[in-house]
Formats: C-alpha cells, sequence, structure tokens
C-alpha cells in the first residue's frame, strides 16, 4: 500500500531500527536481529546502520556479544536528524506538484499541506526518547 508519507525504504529502517534500540538501550543487539526483526534484508540494514554510525546516532561493539547499541546522544536528537542522516535535509512542500500548475493564489490543497506539514514537523521534533518511550 502507498503512503502519503514520502521517506526511503532505507530512512524507514533507520528510524525503526533506533526504535528497536531504543528498547533497550544498554544491551547490543546483532545486526542479523535487527534485520530479522525488522524483516528486511540484512545487507540493507548494514548500508543504514553504517550511515547511522557515521552521523553518531549508533554506536558499533565488537566481538561475541557486539552488534548495535544507541550512543549517548541519540536519545536527545529529533527525530528528523535520524530521516536527515539517511536523506539529507528535510524540505516540507505546501505544494502536490514539483511545479505549481494551478497558476492561482490560494490553492485548495495548500492549507491542507501546510498544516499536514506543521503536524508532522511536530512529530518529528520530539526527542528519541520521547518516541520510543510513547509507544
Amino acid at each position: 500500500m502507498r503512503t502519503i508519507l514520502k521517506i526511503s525504504d532505507a530512512a524507514a529502517i533507520a528510524l525503526h531500527a533506533v526504535d528497536l534500540l531504543g528498547k533497550a538501550p544498554r544491551r547490543p543487539q546483532s545486526a542479523a536481529g535487527i534485520a530479522r526483526e525488522l524483516g528486511v534484508s540484512y545487507n540493507h540494514l548494514s548500508k543504514v546502520m553504517q550511515r547511522l554510525t557515521k552521523a553518531g546516532f549508533v554506536t558499533p561493539l565488537r566481538g561475541p556479544k557486539g552488534g548495535f547499541a544507541l550512543a549517548p546522544k541519540t536519545p536527545g536528537a529529533e527525530l528528523r536528524r535520524v530521516i536527515e542522516a539517511i536523506e539529507g535535509p528535510l524540505d516540507f512542500s505546501d505544494c502536490l506538484m514539483e511545479n505549481k500548475v494551478c497558476g492561482r493564489s490560494g490553492c485548495r490543497f495548500s492549507e491542507l499541506l501546510a498544516d499536514t506539514n506543521k503536524r508532522l514537523e511536530k512529530l518529528l521534533s520530539q526527542k528519541v526518547s520521547a518516541f520510543v518511550k510513547n509507544r
């Protein structure tokens, strides 16, 4: 099923991985275990985890009990920063079309999209810790 919110699979995996790691922030989880839990490809998850590591949201831990854990800064970070680590800066638009085609001011959809964007921005401004806690 298609959704109105357009983010890449990688960004969705990043959000879910951070949420999963946030459930037990002190216990590292293997990439294989995270991939299995999320029902995603191990290879795709590994690439996402590399980007989250580079952005400082997760910490890789070596050894037999290794895996990934949330980095200390992550619980205080905004959800939008997790998405931006994968997608780049977010840009919200109040137009359904890439180029305005209606040629009118006061587009019927502009107000709806502006309101929706405000709600989404409010959600994405939540701290990771608050989001994980409110499950």
